[in-house]
């Protein structure tokens, strides 16, 4: 009876374990649609000022009406995007606190060295990217930074224009492109680890997502970085 009971707990854990390791992975891609939908959007900037501002105003205002109601959707995407992000912080922090009290077992799984390295990078990007996710909200989103900061002058009163007053600014340009290669890897990874979550990696399959989650990473991060660094040259302005 001890012996089954013992067996019934570990299955219960390896349930739970797959379960919320699932719900991360899901979560996670809910984040990458968000990264290529918003970069997407972001590469409307090389279309003209008129253009970016119309769907800046849409995306805000109009966007999905009559069903939502003015200014509704944007809200209710950020609700589920603030409870994407909540579910996914509580899968990671109940996955790392597993994963340490697994290393105090004597059940040691091999990991190879690029997995290890990932793992780690994961968390280490996790929290930087959570960290620069505050200040790029209060930079665009909210408009609550500092004048110098944000790079912003009195005549700075259009989304457009506040994208090409922030990435006139190197250094700002050299920030965002730290915050979008940790996200990038982040996302990698993510993918990778998600198409593990699923169950779908095969020996077939193996190196087709490998290549899948490299170039989804490699993608967004072109899609990103397209419009500063064209401001910071001149080709955007």
């Amino acid at each position: 009876m001890a012996t089954q009971n013992v067996a019934t707990k570990k299955r219960r854990a390896w349930t739970t374990s797959v379960f919320i390791k699932q719900l991360m992975a899901v979560s996670g891609f809910v984040f990458v649609f968000f990264l290529l939908f918003h970069s997407y959007g972001n590469l409307k900037m090389f279309l003209g000022a008129e253009v970016y501002n119309d769907y800046a105003h849409w995306l805000h205002e109009e966007a999905f009406v009559p069903i939502f109601p003015h200014g509704g959707f944007i809200w209710v995407f950020r609700a589920a995007m603030v409870l994407m992000l909540i579910i996914h912080l509580w899968a990671a922090a109940y996955t790392w606190k597993r994963s340490r009290r697994a290393r105090s077992t004597r059940y040691v799984v091999k990991k190879s060295v690029s997995d290890s390295y990932a793992a780690r990078t994961m968390r280490m990007s996790g929290v930087l990217i959570l960290l620069i996710l505050i200040f790029h909200i209060a930079h665009f989103t909210t408009v609550s930074l500092p004048a110098k900061v944000a790079n912003f002058g009195a005549d700075v009163t259009t989304p457009y224009a506040r994208m090409v007053a922030s990435f006139q600014s190197p250094v700002l340009v050299i920030l965002y492109a730290v915050f979008v290669g940790c996200a990038c890897i982040h996302v990698s990874h993510g993918f990778w680890s998600m198409f593990q979550s699923l169950g779908w990696v095969r020996n077939a399959t193996r190196k087709p997502l490998v290549l899948l989650s490299g170039l989804v990473g490699l993608v967004i991060f072109v899609m990103f970085m397209a419009p500063p660094v064209a401001i910071v040259t001149g080709l955007i302005h």
